[in-house]
């Protein structure tokens, strides 16, 4: 099958998954900033970002060597193995985690206990549980998957969130990992899992894969969130809770990034096992950096234009911070893609070791900036620290695979941002209509052959249905 064809379907289905979780960003936030106030959404924020950092913690990304071992490999002798070890393993977590929970609970007397502890357990399930479902089963199922999952999670909160705000978000999780538990039974998951099957030696060959990806991930949590509890300590809840805003719109674009991310993961897991990838690698990323870019410049140029309609006024401000995060994201996204050379290699060490470089920059940049710059020093410091991970990676992987990278064209896409960025913090009349116009054109110039291929597709698409 030829590689970009076979790669565009895989976008595909997993971009229709993927169009839930935007759902999350372009519906969930706007009720957030009605329903909660700074305060309270600082508080969520900050249990989000617990969140993100607890899994690996508890689970050492069990649910990634599920992926490596299945993925490419459906037998059932193997997934019924795999799946027991990994269930035994996330079992041992989910009672290590719920011991230190109630321990902690009872230390500190935590409000909302309960909900708390609800609402971490139902995250723990559906971060683990979908990924074995998108190995074990197909893409496809990963998409319904998603897709039921922040649905329930969206109704529920609209069906709740004016009577109990805060405690209508917790309650919503609860009841969306009750109908993905539904989903598994409906599927017959639980008949693929044997006791006899759990090895303990095979537990630690699953772990040596997944360890190291966790220590990533942890990596990866300080390159994104750890700033965070430095913006709630000096800057109080209220504060963190416009950057929470800010940050959620501009990770819309990372969200994008992992529609793009699963296909090319699942494709580079093929074709590294035939050797010599590294002309379709930077081929197809240097036309991916293009379509990154492209989406900041929409961020940008859009958000003065659409934002104001649909958050609540006391959030506005966190307009100001999306196209520095945005920046971040951008780089973040990057060197996220090019991770992927480091688990074809099963070198996730390396990966960390990467990832822990930039995290360290931006926790000790925002320990010193934030509290004298505030939330556009936070801002700052997380477009520096990603753009360090990104060429870090560029620069550390090539002593796998000689990956090369259009500097030429990453410059010019950055003062083509720069421009951007400043026509809408000019005192102009009409400068957002400006801006959006600018964004649009310029996004359509740089995928031009991407715009025309679709076209073309489409209108054959067309001729044949009539």
């Amino acid at each position: 099958m030829n590689s970009n064809s076979s790669l565009t379907k895989k976008s595909i289905v997993y971009g229709i998954g993927n169009l839930g979780t935007l759902a999350i960003n372009f519906f969930l936030v706007p009720l957030y900033t009605f329903y909660l106030s700074e305060e309270d959404l600082g508080l969520f924020d900050i249990l989000a970002s617990s969140l993100v950092v607890a899994s690996p913690v508890f689970f050492v990304n069990i649910e990634l060597s599920v992926l490596r071992w299945i993925l490419a490999n459906k037998n059932l002798l193997l997934i019924k193995r795999v799946l027991s070890n990994a269930v035994f393993i996330i079992v041992v977590g989910l009672v290590l985690f719920s011991l230190l929970f109630f321990a902690f609970g009872r230390l500190f007397n935590v409000d909302l206990f309960f909900l708390i502890y609800t609402y971490f357990i139902s995250n723990f399930i559906y971060i683990v549980f979908k990924q074995v479902i998108r190995s074990v089963y197909s893409s496809w199922h990963y998409v319904l998957t998603e897709l039921v999952y922040v649905l329930v999670i969206l109704v529920c909160f609209l069906f709740f969130g004016q009577e109990y705000q805060l405690k209508a978000i917790f309650l919503s999780y609860a009841i969306a990992s009750t109908s993905l538990i539904i989903y598994l039974i409906f599927l017959g998951f639980f008949k693929k899992l044997e006791f006899k099957s759990i090895d303990i030696s095979f537990c630690k060959e699953l772990l040596r894969y997944s360890y190291p990806l966790s220590l990533n991930a942890i990596s990866l949590w300080l390159n994104n969130q750890s700033n965070k509890y430095i913006i709630a300590a000096y800057l109080m809840l209220g504060a963190n809770g416009i950057y929470a805003v800010a940050f959620k719109f501009a990770y819309v674009i990372q969200i994008l990034n992992r529609i793009f991310y699963m296909s090319f993961q699942d494709k580079m897991f093929f074709l590294y096992e035939e050797g010599n990838p590294e002309d379709y690698f930077s081929a197809t990323l240097k036309k991916y950096t293009g379509v990154l870019f492209s989406f900041l410049y929409l961020l940008v140029g859009l958000k003065d234009l659409i934002i104001p309609h649909i958050i609540d006024k006391d959030f506005i401000p966190a307009l100001k911070y999306m196209p520095i995060l945005g920046l971040g994201v951008v780089f973040f996204s990057l060197g996220s893609v090019l991770g992927i050379i480091y688990q074809c290699e099963k070198r996730n060490i390396d990966a960390f070791k990467t990832s822990l470089l930039s995290g360290l920059v931006i926790l000790v940049l925002s320990y010193f900036i934030v509290p004298k710059l505030g939330l556009i020093g936070a801002s700052m410091v997380f477009a520096l620290g990603n753009f360090i991970f990104f060429l870090y990676r560029f620069l550390d992987i090539k002593k796998y695979v000689k990956i090369k990278i259009d500097f030429i064209s990453l410059i010019l896409f950055l003062v083509l941002f720069l421009v951007l960025w400043a026509t809408t913090l000019l005192n102009l009349k009409g400068k957002y209509y400006v801006a959006a116009s600018l964004a649009t054109l310029s996004s359509l110039i740089i995928n031009i052959k991407i715009v025309n291929r679709y076209l073309t597709s489409g209108l054959k698409f067309l001729k044949r249905m009539v």
